[in-house]
């Protein structure tokens, strides 16, 4: 009896979301995809029926986790620009999303440098999802001029960075103390943009 929709969706999800994961770990050259079949409890016949390689898995993945991120950091209607602001930059900028603990990881800052080395669909992929973040912000700061969308392109690049330099290091203090100057300096830049 062949599977549903729901099913074959659910099982697309788990290997996307087991990938990305793994991915954001291993990288590309560690994760084989023995490794997220099992991570997603499925087959390899399940893998293929849904991706023809890795490769097309890392670009879905990437895609796949770029969405979720925006989806949590779309500014619902009730909240004005700037208390908007303060919840992204708090939640981007926090050290449960730099160790991965109940908030989906932003693929911009853990696949960063791992992105740079892959093909030119993955890289793509990436620069999709960089130019989707920045206009997700440019959108709601209102940055129309070209002055306002470098203030967002620049706090974009520093808050990506900030995850990605957050993630490695290994003093607590200082990744904090990172990530709340961040915070600071992303603001401002963004008050910035809403007001030139």
């Amino acid at each position: 009896m062949p599977y549903s929709k729901q099913h074959k969706q659910q099982s697309r999800m788990k290997i996307l979301d087991s990938a990305f994961a793994l991915f954001t770990e291993f990288g590309f050259e560690s994760t084989s995809i023995d490794d997220i079949c099992a991570a997603a409890g499925l087959t390899r016949g399940a893998f293929y029926g849904h991706f023809s390689s890795k490769s097309e898995l890392y670009q879905e993945a990437l895609i796949h986790a770029a969405e979720k991120t925006q989806e949590r950091y779309r500014k619902p209607d009730k909240l004005n620009m700037q208390s908007w602001l303060k919840v992204l930059l708090r939640g981007y900028l926090h050290k449960d999303h730099i160790d991965q603990e109940g908030t989906p990881s932003c693929p911009l800052a853990f696949l960063a440098t791992d992105v740079a080395i892959r093909d030119e669909p993955v890289r793509e992929a990436y620069t999709d999802a960089f130019r989707d973040m920045t206009g997700l912000i440019a959108n709601y700061t209102e940055a129309n001029t070209k002055a306002e969308k470098k203030s967002v392109y620049a706090a974009t690049a520093m808050l990506i960075g900030a995850v990605a330099v957050a993630r490695a290091l290994d003093d607590e203090a200082l990744c904090r103390e990172l990530l709340d100057s961040c915070k600071t300096q992303a603001k401002v830049l963004l008050d910035q943009s809403n007001t030139q």
